[in-house]
């Protein structure tokens, strides 16, 4: 009795290694095992654009972005070509655009520039990055209205 179930235990672990090595010969496993991880890794870049018709992007080249997500931890670097007004900061946001409308801060950018690093567990909840012109000393955590941004591609946003 002891034998027999042993016997089957080895000839199931006999077919699942054949049936993994023909998929793997066949390309399929790698298929399956890597997906996700490859549908995870992104880098987009671009130009920062004014806010035009109504969005917060379109308009004129007023800086570039640079983003780089592994899935797991998630850098954006932005640089703007002009300087906020006496008293005030550009800070950097990603939005969750017609989803619910969350924006998540990056933080001001100093001398022009935005460096942000941070573990996301999903940054591709986000549709849009976002620049606005905030008081250096704000209270009030809610992003103002939008005055130049990006739109980021899929899979961002999906």
């Amino acid at each position: 009795m002891v034998n027999t179930t042993i016997n089957r235990a080895l000839s199931l672990s006999a077919v699942a290694v054949v049936v993994v090595v023909t998929l793997v010969t066949a390309g399929e496993i790698p298929t399956i095992l890597f997906q996700g991880q490859m549908a995870e890794a992104q880098q987009v870049s671009g130009d920062i654009t004014a806010a035009s018709g109504g969005k917060p992007f379109g308009g004129e080249k007023v800086g570039t972005i640079s983003i780089d997500s592994t899935g797991r931890r998630t850098n954006v670097s932005a640089d703007i070509n002009d300087s906020p007004g006496e008293g005030n900061v550009f800070e950097g946001w990603l939005v969750d655009a017609g989803g619910s409308g969350y924006k998540l801060s990056l933080g001001q950018f100093r001398n022009g520039t935005l460096d942000f690093s941070q573990y996301m567990v999903n940054p591709y909840t986000y549709k849009n990055f976002e620049v606005t012109e905030e008081p250096a000393e704000d209270p009030d955590p809610n992003a103002a209205d939008s005055i130049a941004g990006f739109e980021l591609q899929n899979p961002f946003g999906q």
